[in-house]
């Protein structure tokens, strides 16, 4: 196969509220489902229902695009499970936890990694594990097949040059692209003790199969052993051998996600980058469509709940977490709150100018615009549900942003 042979991309797939359309290439005007507001005056809270129209997607990946990317789960599980979403209150991984085809340890994996590929910057950050040869990493995303690879390597064979050259060259990768997987590869060769989602570590104590504390402990020994942190984990006696298994699958799922939406955001950045290119060579009037992105500065990272916190019946956590939002948008833009732990019926939210409730898992804020960049300090009241019991939950509020 030659340089304009057949050079296939992945296709993303595009998930928004309770809409999906499949598929779109990156960069382009796609078909997506828009929020339409109801509220809620008792409350101050807000609902959405949706309808279709075409904008252009912004970089970021919604969870059921994440799933459907790392294997967990096909693209008409995620489909079923929106349609069913329409007649329930209850979010997406609920309804595909309920509906048996996710399990609810694999979705909080997910939802940690999630946060982490609102950009291209974050994303190439999330990488953790053994370093990867770069063609392993491009057949693990599907962004190629082993016929590409063979061709590429039969290529550097004979011409002597750098593998990812190669790949540019041939066009299978541009050159954002292939500098995002350098810096990646770079980033699993990173210490096993730093923080990331895609670290077997990390992915146990999500799933509740280990503590922080006997995470840190074994960290510990594994540094004095050289072993493989499993196996640590087994000798300890914190973990029994199939549920390491399981987190080894989780995290190579995750891993593929990763490598998706790094793959993704990268074509976006080239896509924006064409566009000035074009820009500085025609004159032509133009409307700047409106535009949000959300930074968050810092965050808890779990949730503590003691047996006084169920006799009051919530949990207060001051100062939880820091955003910055920056947007154009002076009609203003919506916060989007999501709650994926069972054990909280509502959460108040203060530090948006009022106090704001979510109920039912979910809410969406509007908020004027005050400025291009606004950080806010968000506090919150959790109220317990009757199932709620002692201990330590993972952070379980997400929020995301949108223009109005």
């Amino acid at each position: 196969m030659g340089g304009n042979g057949d050079k296939r991309i992945r296709g993303n797939t595009t998930f928004c509220g309770a809409g999906i359309d499949l598929p779109a290439p990156a960069g382009t005007m796609e078909s997506i489902r828009m929020f339409r507001l109801t509220k809620n005056r008792d409350t101050n809270t807000y609902g959405a229902e949706t309808t279709a129209m075409a904008l252009p997607i912004k970089a970021g990946r919604y969870i059921g695009q994440i799933l459907v990317d790392g294997g967990f789960l096909n693209a008409r599980d995620v489909e079923l499970a929106l349609e069913e979403q329409k007649n329930s209150n209850e979010l997406l991984g609920q309804v595909l936890t309920r509906m048996g085809v996710l399990d609810p340890t694999e979705l909080k994996a997910a939802l940690s990694v999630q946060e982490h590929l609102g950009n291209l910057e974050d994303a190439v950050k999330a990488a953790a594990g053994v370093r990867r040869m770069l063609g392993t990493l491009l057949l693990q995303a599907g962004h190629i097949n082993e016929e590409q690879l063979e061709e590429a390597l039969a290529e550097q064979k004979r011409c002597g040059e750098r593998l990812g050259e190669i790949f540019v060259r041939l066009g299978y990768l541009t050159e954002k692209q292939l500098n995002a997987l350098i810096d990646f590869q770079q980033g699993q060769s990173g210490a096993e003790s730093s923080s990331s989602p895609l670290r077997l570590g990390d992915i146990l104590v999500s799933a509740g199969h280990i503590s922080r504390e006997q995470l840190d402990e074994a960290l510990r020994k594994q540094t004095l052993s050289r072993k493989r942190l499993g196996e640590v984990l087994i000798e300890e006696g914190y973990v029994e051998p199939v549920h390491v298994g399981h987190g080894i699958r989780v995290q190579q799922k995750l891993l593929t996600a990763v490598l998706v939406a790094i793959l993704s955001l990268a074509s976006m950045t080239d896509a924006q980058a064409d566009q000035k290119a074009a820009s500085a060579h025609l004159k032509v009037s133009a409307t700047v469509l409106p535009y949000t992105s959300l930074n968050v500065l810092n965050r808890s990272r779990s949730l503590e709940i003691t047996e006084a916190d169920i006799s009051r019946g919530y949990v207060d956590i001051r100062a939880a977490s820091s955003v910055e939002v920056t947007t154009n948008a002076r009609e203003g833009y919506y916060l989007a709150f999501e709650c994926f732990e069972s054990a909280f019926r509502q959460v108040r939210v203060d530090g948006l100018g009022r106090t704001t409730t979510i109920a039912s898992g979910s809410g969406i804020v509007p908020m004027p615009h005050s400025g291009k960049v606004v950080r806010m300090e968000l506090s919150y009241r959790f109220i317990l549900a009757e199932n709620a019991k002692p201990g330590s939950y993972p952070w379980p509020m997400t929020i995301s942003v949108m223009p109005m």
